[in-house]
């Protein structure tokens, strides 16, 4: 009589070429992203000192969450996902390049970066949530825990220890050397998508989460689209709970370090040169998180995982207001790093598995025009406290991010359960 082969746990399985392929255009965005978050807040700061105009650029970064992101998961829904994210790496490219000869020619100015970054984030809304959602297109549901946490790696590894040491480095040579390597990035990252796009089609029948029909809503408009989406986030009490949530750490966050170039300049004395290594501090916490994420999550649970990170990422921000010390500073960032990977990975399934397939672009869109939306008034605010002391900022948002995560922790418990339920039956 046949046997069945011994099942492979899932700790030891394979996560497939598609997906290693996946994850290194992803590291290659978030190497443009890293670069360009080191290399833009250094050009201001050599163009003006005013901490509201500085603030400007964590303004521009945001804005297109609020203003481009509804449409942007309209578009996910009828489109292959896959195919959008490298078209928007490409478009990144091109919008890095045009600055990176602006730059050369000497013509660079406040508002040249406030609108290369504008437009980059625009192709963002595009590309990251294809990135998050397009992971269960290349694994099965077991193994999503596993495949966020090396996503979530890649990302600390590439964007915060990578490539803000690297940046701050090359900005000492040359500013355009920076900028010009974060075109770069993205381009390549727009070159191995498109691989990613020709193995799937590869793939026998079945072995792939097929992408939404684009013909599945054809008389559907975009703003009955936009409707239904957000009418599923907000018509849900838990969603609109969590959707706060997330807002409210998206601004406090941003409340704090949108002067941090700043802050850390001028009150903790870091050289220019150095300030890509304090930012990377953050990356090694964060790896560590990623790498016991699994495990931590097994240990504590889901729920006490997020609410943990949540809160240990507002009061992190207090401290690094409160103590002018360029060493606790760096172990605080460290820390802080950990805070955000444990909670972005405990918290991703609820994206990639309770929405509906045929929902999911449109679901994130509306979490991160609410969210990441708000981040700009965080940082308008972080700007106009920091004229007055440059803790303020830190002090402020942090409390709003620990209050908000400790008023609104039954939600997130839930929504944990939810996460926790989901994966484990079949999509």
């Amino acid at each position: 009589m046949d046997t069945a082969p011994p099942a492979v746990p899932p700790s030891r399985e394979r996560l497939g070429s598609a997906f290693a392929r996946f994850w290194a255009a992803g590291t290659l965005t978030n190497l443009g992203d890293g670069t360009l978050a080191t290399a833009l807040p250094l050009i201001a700061a050599t163009l003006t000192s005013d901490p509201l105009a500085v603030s400007g650029l964590a303004a521009a970064r945001f804005l297109p969450w609020l203003l481009v992101a509804p449409l942007a998961g309209v578009l996910l829904d009828r489109v292959d996902r896959l195919r959008a994210m490298a078209v928007a790496n490409a478009v990144a490219a091109t919008a890095v390049g045009v600055l990176t000869v602006v730059i050369l020619t000497g013509h660079a100015s406040l508002w040249s970066l406030y609108a290369t970054l504008f437009a980059v984030v625009c192709c963002e809304t595009v590309s990251d949530p294809a990135s998050r959602i397009g992971v269960v297109r290349l694994v099965p549901a077991r193994l999503l825990d596993r495949a966020n946490g090396r996503a979530e790696a890649g990302r600390l590894v590439a964007q915060d220890f990578a490539a803000r040491p690297v940046a701050g480095v090359l900005f000492a040579v040359a500013a355009v050397l920076p900028v010009a390597g974060a075109a770069l990035s993205y381009a390549l990252c727009a070159v191995l998508v498109a691989v990613v796009v020709a193995l799937l089609r590869r793939r026998p029948p079945g072995a792939a989460v097929p992408e939404p029909d684009p013909g599945a809503e054809p008389r559907a408009g975009v703003l009955r689209s936009l409707r239904e989406g957000f009418g599923y986030v907000f018509g849900d009490p838990l969603l609109g709970r969590l959707a706060l949530v997330n807002a409210a750490t998206m601004a406090g966050v941003q409340t704090g370090t949108a002067v941090l170039v700043l802050h850390v300049q001028h009150v903790l004395g870091v050289p220019p040169a150095l300030f890509g290594l304090f930012l990377a501090s953050s990356a090694v916490g964060g790896l560590l998180g990623a790498v016991c994420a699994s495990r931590l999550m097994a240990r504590t649970g889901r729920a006490a995982m997020t609410t943990g990170g949540y809160t240990g990422l507002g009061l992190c921000l207090v401290l690094v207001g409160v103590l002018p010390n360029a060493y606790l500073g760096a172990l605080l960032w460290a820390v802080l790093g950990l805070c955000v990977a444990a909670s972005n990975i405990a918290a991703a399934p609820l994206l990639q598995t309770v929405v509906p397939d045929r929902l999911r672009g449109r679901a994130s869109a509306a979490f991160r025009t609410v969210g990441w939306g708000a981040a700009p008034l965080g940082a308008l605010l972080g700007g106009l406290l920091g004229r007055i002391d440059l803790a303020l900022p830190f002090v402020a948002g942090g409390l709003l991010v620990t209050c908000t995560a400790l008023l609104l922790r039954r939600a997130v418990a839930e929504g944990a359960r939810l996460c926790d339920r989901v994966p484990a039956s079949p999509r």
